[in-house]
């Protein structure tokens, strides 16, 4: 019995120990600064992580709480009993990423409060000189990129997961990655103008014979949707032109 007492005392030491940055990276972390995967579309590179980025989370919840004693009540309150009605993203954010789980019974008060001193007071001037988490987007953009980015940048630009077996790291697409597919078009075509022609061909109506990967990327990633309809003559064109030259 005393020796129950005793590792159950040094367990709870142990735990109380902890410094706030440790708990954030115990119970935060992993979904609020892990990146998840890369969007590459858009003129913009974007992370992608499973929750909204902790630095973002503190800078608001900072700017809707008067002072520190605010700022712990609400991570408090979130963290034991997690509402929709208490987001501060709202129902979009719910909808991308979930209604953040429970944490009741994993932090006692005394924890919570170290960590929320930590988040209002260190975490944000310790993170300053991170790496941006997206760059500028260009002056002008491309028309015709706005296409891409908008019925082909989901599967064939943006990271879904990062597969880091065999001592590489690679990125995975839920669909061939653009640029490949552009390459491996343009060795397989006589000139723009059967470029243009298959692109057009394959939006309206794919097809596994029309494939360019063949049975096993079909196998990998599926047979691709008809866009047609989705697009004009006209946008079809623009957009095959602007992946042509793109890659060119």
């Amino acid at each position: 019995m005393n020796k129950i007492v005793l590792l159950t005392t040094l367990t709870v030491a142990i735990l109380s120990a902890q410094t706030g940055e440790e708990l954030f990276s115990n119970y935060c972390a992993h979904c609020h600064t892990s990146v998840l995967g890369i969007n590459e579309s858009g003129g913009e590179i974007t992370k992608i992580y499973a929750a909204p980025y902790a630095k973002d989370v503190v800078k608001k919840l900072k700017s809707e709480t008067a002072n520190e004693a605010e700022f712990t009540a609400f991570i408090k309150s979130y963290i034991n009993d997690p509402d929709k009605r208490k987001s501060l993203y709202g129902k979009k954010a719910i909808k991308d990423f979930g209604l953040m789980p429970s944490l009741k019974g994993t932090m006692n008060d005394a924890e919570i409060a170290k960590l929320s001193h930590y988040l209002y007071t260190t975490y944000d001037s310790k993170n300053k000189k991170q790496i941006k988490t997206t760059t500028k987007m260009p002056k002008h953009i491309d028309p015709r990129e706005k296409i891409f980015t908008k019925n082909c940048a989901k599967c064939h630009a943006t990271v879904i997961g990062i597969d880091e077996s065999n001592g590489d790291t690679t990125n995975i697409y839920a669909a061939p990655y653009a640029k490949d597919v552009i390459k491996k078009l343009k060795s397989e075509t006589a000139n723009k103008a059967e470029f243009i022609a298959f692109i057009k061909s394959y939006i309206n109506n794919p097809d596994k014979r029309k494939s360019l990967y063949g049975k096993k990327a079909i196998k990998d990633f599926g047979l691709m949707p008809s866009l047609k309809g989705a697009l004009t003559d006209k946008e079809i064109k623009d957009l095959a032109n602007y992946l042509y030259e793109k890659y060119n």
